[in-house]
């Protein structure tokens, strides 16, 4: 399928309600379609962030690094998602490793530009705060998953939110299984073991990468 930088921008959240004649403002001052192969690092915290990204097509997994070198994933980015959206406002030290987990095209749009839309168009303002918030929500999310929850409960809770947000049961995992267990602060070989129990106790039915959260 071809391109579409009309949509590429107007598919990103944090456009959504603007007037057609505001994205093709947009499309004019954006970067479109650059790709990034599987396993290219996008940013890392000595990168200089200086335009929110939006991913057009693949997906992205954002990270960090402790003291070991060991990685933890915050969030992954997929079709119509946005990052480094404080680049828009400030240049300041950051922490993150951005990398494509498959080949992923990225859009991008610079500060000024956007400010000046932000300027015109308020709506574009209020629709970043509604995606600032559902980020820190999610982050808090990932905090209580990962220090208050032994790791089968930390698995079970976070499936049971996918299924809430793909409104679906039987439902696809979205995370590769080594990603998932990065992600809930556990080892791939935990994640494996648990998922193994869950289904021996009648909580999951797993197919390949399609999970089913059964009632007891």
């Amino acid at each position: 399928m071809s391109h579409s930088a009309f949509r590429c921008v107007q598919a990103a959240p944090i456009f959504k309600g603007l007037a057609d004649s505001d994205i093709r403002e947009l499309v004019k001052v954006s970067v479109h379609q650059q790709l990034f192969k599987r396993g290219t690092q996008l940013y890392a915290p000595t990168t200089p962030l200086e335009r929110m990204l939006i991913v057009d097509q693949g997906r992205v997994k954002v990270y960090q690094l402790n003291a070991n070198g060991k990685e933890k994933v915050l969030y992954m980015l997929r079709s119509g998602a946005i990052d480094s959206e404080a680049a828009l406002f400030a240049r300041r030290q950051h922490f993150n490793y951005a990398e494509a987990v498959e080949d992923t095209w990225i859009c991008s749009i610079g500060r000024a530009d956007f400010q000046d839309l932000m300027q015109r168009v308020p709506q574009v303002a209020l629709n970043l705060l509604n995606i600032l918030g559902d980020r820190l929500t999610a982050l808090e999310s990932v905090s209580a998953l990962t220090g208050n929850l032994k790791s089968k409960n930390r698995i079970l809770v976070y499936l049971q939110q996918v299924a809430q947000e793909q409104q679906a049961n039987p439902f696809e995992l979205p995370e590769k299984k080594k990603e998932l267990a990065s992600f809930l602060g556990i080892t791939p070989e935990t994640l494996s073991r648990q998922l193994s129990q869950l289904v021996a106790e009648g909580l999951l039915k797993i197919n390949g990468r399609q999970i089913t959260i059964t009632e007891k």
